[in-house]
Order: C-alpha cells, then structure tokens, then sequence
C-alpha cells in the first residue's frame, strides 16, 4: 500500500489514499491486508470470487487481471482491482491484490453517475480481463481501456503503481515461501487467522444475546426523483458468538445507479463496522490482524433486490452515502 500511495498519479490514491491492498490465498481468503481506507478493507476475496467465475483457475506466471464488474465482486466500477496469481514450485498459493478509485472510467458525466438506467452507463466495465499474458502486456487491450476515459495519463499512472504494489506484493510472498516453505508459511497463516476469529468471537460473545434495533433511517432521495426520501431498516443480532447485520425492510432498488454491490461494497462496510466496535485498535486488545479470520462471525442479511443488494444490471456506482450509514446504524 505504501508503494502504491508513492507511485500513483492521482490525488485520490495519493492523498486521499482511496486503495486497499492484501494478500489473499488460492482459497480466497484473505490473509492480511493494508490499514487503508475503511470501505476497501475486505474487498479482495470478493474480487477474487469475480475473477475466478470466468478463468477458473486458468492463471499463469506473470499474469495481471483487472477487474470493476460490480456484479462479480468489484465495490464499484470506478474501483479497479488488480490482481496477480501468485506460483510456488509450479503451483499456484495465492493472490497479491490491490483496489484502487480511479479518476475517471468513461462514463456518460466525470466523476459518480447517479441518473443511470444501467450500470453499464456508470463506465467502462473491464471483466476480470488479463492485461498481461505470462508476463507480456496486451497492448490492444491497454489502449482500448485508456482511449475509453477522459483521464488517461492519471489512469496509465495510477494502473501502473497498482501493477508494482502487486508485483512487490508477490515478491514478498514468494520469498518467505522459499524461505521458510509452503507449509510453514500457510501453517502460520492459519494460526493467524484462528487467531484474528478467537479474539472477535471473544468480543461478541460478551455482547448480551439478542435483537438490537437502530431506530429507522432515511436517505433524501435516489438522486433523480427528489423529495422522495429512501428507507434503512437495521437489526443487528447477536446469538453467542456469531452476529447478523439484517438489512430487512430497507428500500426496494432505485432506478438510478443509488444501489450498493453486495458483496463488493455491503459485507465490507458492515464488517468493517463492528470491526472498529468491537476490535478498536486504540484501547488494548485491539490491535488484532485485519485478516479472513475477522469476517468469519459476521453475517449480512440483505434481500435481493433492495437497495442494499440490487438486481443486475441495476446501476450502483453511487453507493457511497448508503453503505456509509450502516456504520452509523450499527454503532447507534
């Protein structure tokens, strides 16, 4: 993440540090992550899950895949992830992986499109797409992506900081595995996850069973018929050591792109939440890895076809103030 906040181009991954960047394994699950921004923190397997549903497990050394489809896995299109297989004797262990908000990805209007029918108006959708092949960059389909958006020199900048967080990212997985061994190495993960999943069943488990209700929300409006406020329901429910966030009853999707990617954007902003509730990194204790072990209690309930979980190809580019009020219903 470091390497990718000194080499990018554009102010919102420089400065705002709009990115997140981890390791995740051949399983997806992630095996640590960057302390970046809160609603990148656990994107990563969601990404991998997208990428897997059209390769299949067909990667090669030296392949990079960028990936925004919002329906398989990408928080939203202006997210890019770049992913890269990372190999051991011929096998592949893992992914390095970064996401990262780019300026523009040639949408009918700069910056968010909320007065969409689709989400294929919200820009460019690059679907788990190999921008390089065994180590050789597809210049065709390079150029089709940078000659698609009004931004290509902080596009082409920031893509390639990404593709170095990456390649750092591999590199260092690549030589403890031969330091120490594949065994050792995913041992120690697995340790490290139970680990991270101990301590938040722990903190869970001194939460009072039972059915916690923040009072009801609303948002003003979908951005295209205003004055027409839209409804957050949430409970949240603890039952021993695993809690539910149900989103039940929050309003139906919008005909705009005001709708949230699931698991892209939802399940990481609700983990996120009790994450920063129940694991503050400020008091003792807290200092827990931000790994797959930490999702593993949490659970999200949102009806598909709501806002919170919207039916393709609903638009949902403009997902930010939503998911940012589940914190706020959680933490009430």
């Amino acid at each position: 993440a470091e390497l990718l906040y000194r080499m990018a181009y554009s102010s919102i991954m420089r400065e705002s540090r709009d990115i997140g960047a981890g390791l995740v394994d051949f399983h997806g699950r992630q095996l640590c992550e960057s302390d970046s921004t809160p609603m990148h923190c656990g994107s990563l397997p969601a990404y991998i899950k997208g990428i897997e549903q059209k390769h299949h497990g067909n990667y090669r050394q030296g392949d990079v895949i960028l990936h925004n489809h919002p329906y398989f896995g990408a928080s939203h299109s202006p997210d890019y992830g770049v992913l890269i297989p990372i190999f051991h004797d011929e096998q592949l262990v893992a992914f390095a992986g970064c996401t990262g908000h780019m300026v523009d990805i040639g949408a009918a209007t700069p910056g968010f499109s909320v007065d969409v029918p689709d989400f294929w108006a919200e820009g460019q959708v690059v679907n788990a797409i190999k921008i390089f092949e065994a180590g050789v960059r597809n210049d065709s389909v390079w150029s089709l992506i940078m000659d698609n958006v009004r931004t290509p020199e902080a596009n082409t900048g920031d893509l390639e900081a990404m593709i170095a967080c990456c390649r750092l990212g591999a590199q260092r997985y690549t030589a403890l595995c031969e330091r120490y061994g594949l065994d050792s190495v995913m041992s120690a993960a697995e340790d490290w996850m139970d680990y991270a999943e101990k301590m938040m069943r722990s903190r869970i488990q001194a939460v009072p069973d039972g059915i916690y209700e923040a009072p009801l929300a609303w948002l003003e409006d979908d951005g295209k018929n205003f004055g027409e406020p839209l409804k957050i329901v949430t409970r949240v429910e603890v039952a021993g050591s695993d809690i539910y966030i149900d989103l039940t009853g929050s309003n139906e999707q919008v005909e705009t792109g005001f709708n949230c990617p699931f698991e892209g954007s939802v399940l990481p902003t609700a983990n996120f939440a009790i994450r920063a509730l129940l694991l503050d990194e400020a008091l003792p204790g807290g200092a827990i890895p931000q790994n797959d072990g930490v999702f593993r209690p949490i659970h999200v309930i949102a009806p598909l076809g709501s806002i919170f979980n919207p039916e393709y190809p609903h638009g949902c580019e403009a997902r930010f103030t939503q998911i940012n009020r589940i914190p706020d219903q959680v933490l009430h």
